[in-house]
């Protein structure tokens, strides 16, 4: 989706740009591309097709009277349910039908009763309005530029709106956080000039009050409702239950744990047969023999992709990159298979780990008690000492100015580089004075940090932009939001686990994969970077005209890429520089610099 608004009128130009925006962005809907156009406006959309299949799902949808244009990407999960209770006249069952009508009676309103993933643009023209929105939870991305004449360009990706730039660079503080955790923010654009719509926000421009900015939901992980383990249990069924809502057929990127044998057995449960892929390289991160188990328990078909990419299909995946990040790769190579069995709708369990508090810091979370002991007793000086030419983020963790609280915690557990690298690589970089500790040491404090830091900023931001450059629309369930705020408010304490979860659903199969190690979709990166389709990129960032060295101090760069050839350091904080040199040589050498503003840390702990 996309569109240019000017507050003047449209010029003859627009339809064009337009059209050139939508043939950056086809590979998010090579099923059909159309362009509409009013007074002010002019709105751009690239279909893929599952819901209504006929031409009456096209985009923009327009009212009646001509005043009120939409497009919009993703799906409204409950979008029947809204036609029944607003009573909604429109006669196209495509979900994004309903939104000019919804949106004539509601406003922004509208965007809280929208159950499922989206971006949207609105554009009232009784009002000369364009209104922007996001989901909750950032699943779908949303970006908007004001050209140098003073129109409104958006897009779904940001690359095509960097010609819009009058001189676009690269954003010191978006890069600074992508050098701290491996990705940006949810909240960010990598481009200055160019910014991103907030998840759970909208924004809007009209002539009367200028740009305003609004929630769509107040409190998603606050307020929670008491929470039974059979009312999860219910609304998990219900989340997977809309999210199969298709035309076409949906299949299930299955790897051997938890989170894609959950929705295995809930498809069973619902009645769904879907065929199940899994990436599997052969290595000691193979999970194909496990995952066939899942398949079969639950009467699925499997699919095991054992192919591993070439150097043009990294090509192809870092020039589909539209934000740095260390990860995505595996995302890229799924669905990538999953195009090639000609289906292009996927259910996902990204997000299992952040609302079920998966990972293995929240049981480390309850131990942050330990520290203050340690301070009482004058023991976290020697302690952090002992640890830190072992492992520098675990003496942070235990030092006596470590984190007391949850995000804190979170903070550390989440670094990639702690601030003496950034600082030696970014001579920009500047921390923030400490934060004053909330004291909330409560799992749900964590989780939420986890979700808005890691599952907004990388794994949901990485699922989008690697599964449309295949023109697949990948599924969350997991990232629903009232699942997600029962599953927050069964156990605030502790969160509710893997293993209770597992339990609660009743599944030996699905009890026995919470004691297999964690690897999800896990590719052989060291290898790969070492003497595999990845060599010849690290190689590039180790020359003297790496793009990487315009930006980050080169004698920096060359320290973290000795430290991990020498066997120092792990694959990740060398692939930080990596691929950041890699996204650089995808963009005109002109917008490989920085710009004029100071990046900094988030926080500091």
């Amino acid at each position: 989706m996309c569109g240019v608004v000017r507050p003047s009128g449209r010029v003859e130009g627009d339809d064009a740009l337009v059209g050139r925006i939508n043939l950056a962005q086809e590979h998010r809907g090579p099923d059909a591309a159309d362009r509409w156009g009013g007074k002010r406006v002019t709105l751009g959309q690239t279909r893929l097709a599952i819901v209504d299949l006929s031409d009456a799902g096209r985009q923009p949808f327009v009212s009646p009277d001509g005043q009120v244009s939409v497009v919009f990407n993703g799906e409204i999960y409950n979008h029947e349910e809204l036609r029944r209770r607003f009573r909604l006249h429109t006669t196209a069952r495509c979900d994004g039908a309903i939104l000019p009508e919804l949106w004539t009676r509601l406003g922004t309103a509208m965007f809280r009763e929208l159950r499922g993933m989206f971006a949207i643009a609105v554009y009232d023209d009784r009002e000369h309005a364009l209104t922007l929105a996001r989901d909750p939870f950032g699943i779908k991305p949303l970006y908007w530029t004001v050209t140098a004449d003073g129109a409104i360009a958006f897009a779904s990706e940001c690359r095509p709106l960097i010609g819009l730039v009058p001189r676009p660079a690269v954003d010191r503080a978006a890069l600074t956080h992508y050098l701290m955790f491996g990705s940006m923010s949810r909240t960010a654009s990598p481009f200055s000039g160019i910014r991103a719509v907030p998840a759970n926000g909208w924004v809007r421009w009209d002539d009367r009050l200028g740009r305003t900015e609004g929630p769509v939901h107040r409190g998603v992980l606050t307020d929670l409702p008491e929470t039974s383990p059979d009312e999860l249990r219910a609304e998990f069924l219900r989340s997977v239950s809309l999210h199969l809502l298709s035309d076409v057929p949906v299949a299930l990127l299955l790897s051997s744990g938890l989170d894609s044998g959950a929705l295995a057995w809930a498809c069973r449960e619902l009645g769904q047969s879907l065929i199940c892929v899994t990436v599997d390289q052969g290595t000691e991160m193979g999970e194909g023999s496990n995952a066939a188990v899942i398949a079969r328990r639950f009467g699925h078909r499997h699919e095991i992709v054992t192919s591993s990419p070439d150097e043009a299909d990294v090509r192809h995946y870092l020039a589909a990159m539209q934000r740095p990040s260390i990860d995505g790769l595996n995302v890229f190579v799924v669905n990538r298979a999953i195009a090639s069995l000609g289906l292009k709708v996927a259910l996902s369990g990204t997000g299992g780990d952040e609302v079920l508090a998966g990972y293995p810091w929240f049981r480390q979370l309850r131990r942050l008690g330990l520290l203050r002991v340690t301070d009482r007793l004058g023991l976290a000086r020697p302690l952090e000492r002992a640890v830190r030419l072992r492992h520098r983020k675990v003496a942070q963790l235990v030092g006596p100015t470590g984190p007391r609280d949850a995000a804190g915690f979170g903070e550390v557990a989440r670094r990639l580089l702690l601030d003496p690298d950034v600082r030696a690589l970014a001579p920009w970089y500047e921390p923030r004075p400490g934060r004053a500790s909330t004291g909330d040491r409560t799992c749900q404090a964590l989780l939420r940090f986890d979700i808005e830091h890691y599952l907004g900023g990388m794994l949901l931001a990485d699922t989008d932009t690697f599964s449309m450059a295949s023109s697949v629309e990948v599924r969350v369930p997991f990232v629903d939001v009232p699942f997600a705020r029962r599953a927050l408010a069964v156990d605030p304490a502790r969160g509710v686990g893997k293993r209770r979860f597992a339990d609660w659903l009743g599944d030996e199969e699905l009890i026995r994969s919470t004691r297999r190690p964690k690897w999800g979709f896990g590719l052989p990166m060291d290898r790969w970077m070492r003497e595999g389709p990845l060599a010849p990129w690290v190689r590039a960032a180790g020359a003297p005209d790496a793009p990487v060295r315009e930006l980050l101090r080169p004698a920096a760069v060359d320290t973290l890429l000795a430290g991990w050839r020498e066997g120092q350091l792990r694959w990740e904080r060398a692939w930080i520089v990596v691929a950041l040199d890699g996204w650089l040589r995808t963009l005109d050498p002109q917008v490989v610099r920085l710009d004029d503003a100071t990046g900094h840390a988030l926080t500091t702990v």
